[in-house]
């Protein structure tokens, strides 16, 4: 009797089409870990820093991400995890999901970390105050932030200026601790990043060690309107 094989997937990236990075170094460590989401569960916001794949064995699973981009796998179908992209899994559908992820990490290395920003804090960008603030930008002025999370990315973008900088150096200009990486990630970086102001030296690979920072067009374009003279009360 024959063996059957069916390849079920082959990629490099993620289900978002966003390349993946390279293999951590270090001595590795693989993990297999089966999760079951009762009808209507649904994980905490996280991120992953290792790359992780798996098989939808039961239901249907949705993934969201804290832009707004969502997909849903079907019992059989493969899904390639995003990585360092805040996410959940929800199940929306009548039936539990079970799930069977496999993690390529290396000792030491946490599967998922929990995230604190969350998806209505990133979109206070997409707002009224925000078009307010495109129009000042636009118009020249220097603008006063609206919230505590434009005036987190005012201060990175402050910071960050005409330099390409790396997470290191950024963390000093911003007078913060280097151990605090999570915060720093979730409440400055991300927003900056999703919302367009900073971009990645290395764009297709997030998390390369020589990684560095830079203002996009449009971050220079905040920068130049926060460093005028002209304030706007």
């Amino acid at each position: 009797m024959s063996i059957k094989k069916i390849e079920l997937l082959r990629t490099s990236q993620s289900w978002d089409g966003v390349e993946l990075p390279d293999y951590p170094s270090g001595r590795p460590e693989l993990s297999v870990v089966r999760l079951v989401f009762p009808v209507g569960a649904k994980t905490s916001w996280h991120h992953h820093d290792v790359i992780n794949y798996g098989i939808v064995e039961q239901g249907e699973l949705t993934i969201v991400c804290s832009n707004g981009a969502e997909k849903t796998f079907r019992a059989g179908e493969a899904i390639v995890e995003v990585v360092g992209t805040i996410h959940r899994g929800e199940n929306r559908g009548n039936a539990p999901v079970v799930l069977d992820m496999f993690y390529v990490g290396k000792e030491g290395m946490a599967h998922t970390e929990d995230a604190a920003l969350q998806p209505s804090d990133a979109s206070k960008f997409a707002n009224d105050a925000h078009e307010a603030l495109n129009d000042e930008v636009k118009a020249g002025k220097r603008p006063k932030p609206a919230n505590k999370a434009e005036e987190r990315v005012f201060r990175l973008v402050l910071a960050l200026g005409k330099q390409v900088l790396p997470r290191r150096q950024l963390v000093a200009e911003m007078g913060m601790r280097q151990n605090s990486r999570h915060t720093f990630s979730n409440n400055y970086m991300r927003p900056a990043y999703d919302n367009g102001y900073i971009d990645f030296s290395y764009p297709s690979s997030p998390h390369k060690p020589e990684q560095a920072y830079r203002l996009t067009s449009k971050g220079l374009e905040l920068y130049a309107a926060l460093t005028s003279k002209e304030v706007i009360c």
